[in-house]
């Protein structure tokens, strides 16, 4: 299709939501036709836009000290359900994989949602004393949840392909506190240098990360006049160190428990940045990062 043709086929950016279905199928971001509801298939041009984002990523992470790694997307269920109020805000979201061939598992594993419970039992092993931190990790992987409602690509999705967790572990409360501020400062940054507008709330209770003690969160403006949430920081205290029972040496001899924060871009991470672009002349983006067309 040429250029005028598609701009003359795409939809008002006024009519949002079918402007934006059919600027992923025109600039071939996505192919939305994958005969599994919710899952998506990349276009070439599309998944080398991720890569760019993905290289911003890894590139203010490390340099803040951040190391790159990558735990399981199994998660066995006896691990997995030891987090009562976190597993109560994903049991309706899992899949979990119940055979091995045609034969029933002794214990059946979760295709994770999140990685909290992959990822704990591993520190569990690893954090010995206060001479290991900070430890801080991040892995850029892909979730599954089984959404019930209207999904729509980069948005409410049942494979999220570009979904970026950090956890990090702390000796005190206000060593993760001053975690999360610094974390908050790398989504700022890294959302700089992708031309996306962002705004930074403290979630009420209802709507905090199961098991936190607080979540922070960083929205997008939309063009409509909406906010859509594309990040979170969640203090989680030493709520999942006692259940997972990670605990190190203080200088004083004792054993405590650690502390930690994590933080993770969602769902909505690529979405804004289409979003933003425009199509008068091909798809062009702000930041001189990316590719344009």
């Amino acid at each position: 299709m040429a250029e005028s043709e598609k701009e003359a086929a795409l939809p008002p950016k006024e009519d949002f939501s079918d402007w934006y279905n059919e600027l992923l199928w025109m600039a071939e971001i996505m192919d939305v036709r994958y005969p599994v509801k919710g899952l998506y298939v990349w276009y070439p041009f599309g998944f080398a836009i991720r890569r760019n984002t993905y290289n911003i990523i890894r590139e203010i992470l490390d340099n803040s000290g951040h190391q790159e790694t990558l735990f399981p997307l199994l998660i066995p269920e006896n691990e997995f359900m030891k987090e009562a109020e976190h597993i109560k805000g994903f049991e309706n979201e899992v899949y979990w994989v119940t055979h091995g061939g045609k034969d029933p598992l002794d214990i059946p594993l979760a295709l994770r949602p999140t990685s909290e419970t992959a990822i704990y039992p591993m520190y569990k092993i690893w954090v010995r004393s206060h001479a290991d931190f900070p430890l801080k990790l991040y892995q850029i992987v892909n979730t599954f949840r089984y959404e019930t409602k209207h999904t729509r690509p980069l948005i409410r999705l049942r494979e999220i392909t570009s979904f970026k967790e950090a956890h990090t572990v702390h000796a005190t409360w206000e060593d993760a506190e001053a975690q999360v501020k610094e974390a908050v400062g790398l989504y700022t940054e890294i959302y700089r240098r992708l031309g996306v507008p962002v705004l930074r709330s403290r979630r009420p209770d209802w709507d905090k990360f199961p098991g936190a003690d607080y979540t922070d969160a960083i929205d997008a403006m939309m063009p409509d006049g909406k906010t859509l949430q594309i990040g979170t920081v969640h203090h989680l205290g030493d709520n999942f160190a006692k259940t997972f029972d990670i605990k190190y040496e203080a200088p004083d001899g004792e054993q405590r428990y650690a502390t930690r924060p994590a933080m993770g871009f969602q769902r909505g991470l690529l979405q804004p940045q289409f979003q933003f672009m425009e199509m008068t002349k091909g798809l062009s983006f702000l930041p001189k990062s990316h590719l344009s067309r």
